[in-house]
Formats: structure tokens, sequence, C-alpha cells
């Protein structure tokens, strides 16, 4: 978790004007859909690996690691980080619970 709000923070510093809530959401957005546009090319829907060649993990991985970022720059602009972190812990107890993780 550490390392995701490492991540937000050197955002915020390279993007100081992108900080605000609509602003965040707004990247979200777009980076959920290039998140989708990774997953159609691996699909092979269209003509994707025709017009860009065989998908890439590491792209797919980045556009992932860049929306999970945005969502932890929201929850730190909300000063939701303690909430974020105990809603997991208790997801995960949850599940283990219900035996579908050990």
């Amino acid at each position: 978790m550490e390392r995701f709000y490492q991540m937000a923070r050197a955002s915020n510093k390279r993007f100081p004007e992108g900080v605000q809530p609509y602003q965040m959401a707004a990247r979200l957005l777009e980076e959920c859909g290039e998140v989708a546009k990774e997953i159609n090319h691996f699909e092979g829907s269209g003509i994707k690996r025709q017009k860009y060649g065989e998908p890439s993990k590491e792209r797919l991985a980045g556009e992932i690691r860049q929306a999970a970022t945005e969502l932890f720059k929201i929850a730190m602009y909300y000063s939701a980080e303690k909430e974020l972190e105990e809603t997991i812990k208790r997801s995960l107890e949850r599940s283990r619970t219900e035996g579908l993780i050990e």
C-alpha cells in the first residue's frame, strides 16, 4: 500500500494542477479507458493486433498502475487512507472466513 501512496505523492508533485477532485476523477476515467484499450488489444477485437502488433503485458500493467495511482490520490485527497486500509483488511478477512482465500 505504501508504494501506491508514494506514487500518488510523486504524481501530485509532478502535476500539482491535477490535485483537485474532478481532475483526479477525469484522469481516473482516462486511465480506465486506457486499461480497456489494452484489454481490447489482448482480446483481439477489431484490427488492434494488425495495427499495433502483439499486446504487451507491460503496457497493460502500466495502465493498471496509473489507474490505481489515481484512486490512491483520491483517497489521500479526502484523508481516507486509514479507512481504505481498514476496508481492504475487512474484505480479506471476510474472504478468508468464506474460504475464498487462504
